[in-house]
């Protein structure tokens, strides 16, 4: 008989293929939430775990002579002096001025944002008439136009509250123009085939899609309005905490200078700190905010 072909039917036959086992390494461990050490980090105590760890290689660097005391007065030398300034009232008197400053300059500059940001990303040809002043004035740096402030409006509150609602007002109106414009089209379509109107796709899908993102904005216009406003303090203004600052570094009061400085850090961390937690407590739904916890 003859000698069995290499060929079947014709076609050639297929070489063998060497059998592969393939092994899927199964998770170790699934990780279901996080962790106690994410926990912590996260929790108030971790964010201030930095902080005390930075105090104390200062106090000791200082006590060691390793930090020269001039310029980087002791830790305990700075809480004196704050000590100091709050029994005599001038820190209360002083911070008083300045968060009624930057209240103003916040709610002046992002209720409008708000308010064009929607209107620009619902009507085209709103938003071809002003994107581009928007584009050109947005990397302006804010307080290149302090004195151009003073001239119009002179020395006091006025100039600071402008420039405080200047630097809020930018971050307030981009958030709110990319949210409303990230909305889904498809809910859009749906809602206008349900005969909605425009009015109604407003209020009832545009601005809920998009308040994480308007909110985003505006925590973040908030923290640059405290910045504007002691800015401007340091040059337009004999009050508010950060004339205070700017009057105790041109007198030499090193260890009152950096207690002022800890109250405005401490007016931006508690600031910034309330406005995430009215996001996660509101806004938790989002995904961006998710990532935040």
């Amino acid at each position: 008989m003859p000698a069995p072909s290499a060929r079947v039917a014709g076609r050639d036959a297929e070489p063998v293929a060497e059998e592969v086992s393939l092994e899927i390494a199964a998770p170790s461990r699934i990780k279901t939430g996080p962790t106690r050490t994410e926990r912590l980090m996260h929790s108030p105590l971790g964010t201030i775990l930095p902080v005390i760890a930075v105090i104390l290689l200062w106090e000791i660097g200082s006590a060691l002579g390793v930090i020269d005391p001039i310029f980087f007065p002791a830790p305990s030398r700075i809480a004196r002096a704050l000590v100091h300034l709050v029994q005599e009232g001038v820190i209360a008197q002083h911070l008083g001025i300045t968060i009624r400053r930057v209240a103003l300059g916040f709610t002046i500059g992002t209720v409008p944002a708000v308010a064009i940001g929607v209107l620009m990303a619902r009507i085209g040809w709103l938003s071809a008439l002003l994107d581009p002043l928007i584009s050109l004035t947005y990397p302006i740096p804010h307080i290149a136009i302090l004195p151009l402030l003073l001239v119009i409006f002179g020395l006091g509150s006025p100039p600071i509250i402008a420039l405080s609602a200047i630097v809020c007002f930018y971050p307030a109106i981009v958030n709110t123009l990319a949210g409303v414009r990230q909305v889904d089209e498809r809910l859009v379509m749906m809602a206008r085939n349900l005969g909605a109107s425009n009015r109604q796709i407003l209020w009832k899908i545009a601005l809920p899609g998009a308040l994480p993102t308007i909110f985003a904005g505006l925590r973040l216009g908030l923290g640059l309005a405290l910045l504007g406003a002691v800015a401007g303090e340091f040059v337009a203004a004999s009050d508010g905490i950060g004339a205070q600052t700017w009057i105790y570094w041109q007198i030499y009061q090193i260890d009152n200078m950096y207690a002022t400085l800890i109250v405005i850090v401490t007016i931006g961390f508690l600031t910034t700190n309330a406005m995430l937690a009215i996001e996660r407590r509101f806004f938790g739904w989002s995904k961006a905010t998710q990532k935040q916890l």
